[in-house]
């Protein structure tokens, strides 16, 4: 036992910074490939910070998937290091920047999942990133990647059709940051977060304000908070619409960039997804 005890940390074949990730590398990878997210669910990537024994994992990973686009923000420098010695890659690099939602001069949106058309791609472009890496299983990667770009369409039209019988008068939401863009685009709602596109932006009473005349000017009788996200600054907002005289209830929080516990629907993007659109509909009732 003590020699068993003793033995070096399992390598992981693939190792994914968010759960995301690791879902997308799931559904293309056999399961006889092992694959892990960094982070797991309820983490926060814009401000998670790598640990010792996280970059003990980062060194023995034979493969390393991230999002890129600063969404790991606090983990740019050791990617940059560890992609001279492995492949590293990241998933954003198969988009180009008119895809993207501009926020600042050459930054961007890094949300990229929740427009299931520009996911796909993304997608397409790990799965023949994949078959690079693992030769011996590249029939099946490819099967899995035509299931799965099946499964996404599918979700894409569902989600299309579900928001046409929603009014555009009533298509809006307030989240506790703003990583809804490319959601709000894909389908039809116009989106206010009250942080930026990182949860580590600062927030002021300017922001809170803005945010408040938002919910009244559009009638909204809900805003939501995000499962990695402190719920403490949805909550001042409710508190701040009280003050200018208005109502409003915090709904079910969403699943914003991190996906469920594992062994629960939501432990996958589209079951987040539809957690996220049930959510999102019953507010506009």
């Amino acid at each position: 036992a003590l020699a068993i005890s003793c033995q070096p940390q399992e390598s992981v074949d693939v190792l994914c910074t968010t759960s995301i990730m690791a879902d997308a590398a799931k559904h293309l990878l056999p399961e006889e490939v092992k694959v892990e997210a960094l982070m797991h669910s309820n983490i926060d990537p814009h401000s998670y910070k790598p640990v010792e024994s996280d970059v003990a994992k980062l060194s023995n990973a034979r493969i390393i998937l991230y999002n890129g686009l600063h969404l790991e923000g606090k983990m740019v420098a050791i990617l940059e290091k560890l992609g001279s010695e492995k492949p590293v890659y990241a998933m954003s690099s198969a988009l180009q920047p008119y895809d993207l939602i501009e926020v600042g001069p050459n930054t961007y949106d890094p949300h990229i999942w929740f427009d299931l058309q520009l996911w796909n791609r993304c997608v397409g472009e790990l799965a023949d990133f994949l078959m690079i890496q693992f030769p011996k299983h590249r029939q099946t990667i490819k099967q899995n990647a035509m299931d799965y770009f099946s499964e996404l369409v599918l979700a894409h039209d569902q989600m299309i059709r579900a928001f046409s019988k929603t009014p555009d008068s009533v298509r809006a939401m307030v989240t506790a940051h703003d990583a809804f863009s490319y959601f709000g685009h894909a389908y039809g709602i116009e989106v206010h977060g009250l942080q930026g596109i990182s949860t580590a932006a600062e927030f002021g009473i300017k922001d809170m304000n803005t945010s408040a005349q938002f919910i009244l000017d559009h009638h909204l009788t809900t805003i939501f908070a995000e499962t990695s996200v402190n719920p403490k600054s949805i909550q001042a907002l409710q508190e701040a619409v009280g003050q200018k005289g208005g109502q409003v209830t915090i709904g079910t929080p969403l699943y914003s960039d991190a996906l469920g516990p594992q062994g629960t629907p939501e432990a996958t993007l589209l079951g987040a997804f539809q957690h996220n659109t049930n959510a999102i509909l019953k507010s506009f009732e």
